[in-house]
């Protein structure tokens, strides 16, 4: 494959993920996909002759990974306040596009698809799990025990996916402020009595 059609084939899966946190999965097509990443469409279905489920599969894979990324260096640049830079991140991402743009994960999760729906769902399960291990392994860094951090880990995913859908239906960011205010002092709270009973 040619520079330029590594080019062309990269930027149809980052517009299908901008196309799907926008739209959701039932309101793109490949002939729309093509057409917003200004790619012809018949290099698309060369690309990918899947259609349209290989498309969202890529683009699923391609925002898990970027998330997980920008998730790690976060917590490796700033620590103790990773995580909530993290989450100011996304704030601010929801900020930037007037609440039109969620997470295309959530998006691929929530709708029925009749193509090649169990490898989709496949895709959302390994990017969430890709999370979730990232932020575990933090907070056992961090000096919590694994019981803890795997509910908490678990828990700050489904706060900032919850946020995300809560602003969109909002408009505005109430929700994210309060996961904000609220997730770093689970974070900081050092295991309890209660929380190591639990584990045993």
């Amino acid at each position: 494959m040619s520079k330029a059609s590594s080019v062309g084939r990269q930027r149809v899966i980052e517009t299908a993920a901008m196309m799907l946190a926008t739209r959701g999965l039932r309101g793109i097509s490949i002939r729309e996909v093509a057409k917003a990443a200004q790619a012809p469409l018949g290099s698309t279905y060369h690309h990918f002759p899947e259609g349209k489920s290989q498309i969202v599969i890529e683009a699923i894979e391609w925002a898990g990974e970027r998330a997980a990324s920008e998730l790690k260096a976060c917590l490796s640049t700033n620590n103790e306040n990773g995580v909530r830079v993290f989450l100011e991140n996304w704030r601010n991402r929801l900020s930037k596009y007037s609440f039109q743009q969620g997470c295309p994960i959530v998006a691929a999760a929530i709708e029925n698809s009749d193509d090649d729906e169990q490898n989709i769902k496949r895709a959302v399960s390994d990017a969430f799990n890709k999370w979730q291990d990232i932020l575990c392994d933090y907070l056992l860094e961090q000096g919590h025990n694994e019981h803890y951090a795997h509910s908490l880990s678990l828990t700050i995913i489904s706060s900032i996916e919850g946020a995300v859908v809560l602003c969109r239906g909002y408009q505005n960011l109430q929700p994210f402020d309060a996961i904000i205010a609220t997730i770093p002092t689970l974070i900081a709270r050092k295991n309890s009595s209660d929380l190591r009973e639990n584990n045993e």
